[in-house]
């Protein structure tokens, strides 16, 4: 995988669980308010990109103070070996949790048919009509749906995320935006960060 950071020990990453978190390089959306510019290109702009096995090495070294590991970005799920990455933190014996955008259900749904996920957090920026702006791109919503139906029915650790970003979306917005979450499923808002 095209790993481009890692935090080491997280508290607040994966509710409940002290994680260490990886970051991906390369996202297919493109949010205005973003605090993760420096990830949306597939190249790193020079930055070296941390070696695999080292990863591994430092997961292993504190697999007895870790409970699991957050795979964010960027958006992972454009990582052609995630699956093989998510299988070799499992065999440590640790948890896995998926950031995501949810654009590609197909790939979220080979995970979760492997049982390689044990928590998901999909991030929904807007309500269905005000997507594009708002990811930045032109985006196929049934897909985006169809990842919202896959994780709310997975019956896993899940939860969906918004952020305000009161500069883009109104308060009739955030109550569309509510709607659009699966009754049961946590819904989480995220304070928008400037800069």
């Amino acid at each position: 995988m095209r790993i481009a950071g890692l935090v080491p020990l997280s508290l607040c990453d994966y509710p409940g669980h002290i994680a260490a978190v990886v970051f991906t390089q390369g996202c297919n959306f493109s949010c205005p308010y973003c605090h993760n510019k420096h990830l949306i290109p597939e190249s790193s702009q020079g930055a070296e990109m941390l070696e695999e096995s080292s990863i591994f090495s430092l997961l292993a070294e504190r697999c007895a103070k870790l409970q699991g590991v957050v795979v964010s970005g960027g958006e992972p799920t454009l990582q052609p070996d995630l699956a093989s990455f998510l299988r070799r933190v499992k065999a440590l014996g640790l948890k896995t949790k998926l950031d995501t955008n949810g654009a590609r259900p197909v790939v979220l749904s080979d995970l979760l048919g492997e049982n390689l996920l044990d928590f998901v957090a999909m991030d929904i920026k807007a309500p269905w009509r005000k997507y594009n702006a708002l990811a930045g791109v032109v985006c196929d919503v049934a897909k985006l749906q169809q990842s919202v139906d896959l994780i709310a029915g997975a019956g896993i650790d899940h939860q969906f995320r918004t952020t305000q970003a009161h500069h883009l979306l109104s308060e009739e917005d955030y109550a569309e935006v509510k709607c659009q979450i699966p009754a049961g499923s946590p819904h989480v808002w995220q304070e928008y960060r400037d800069g």
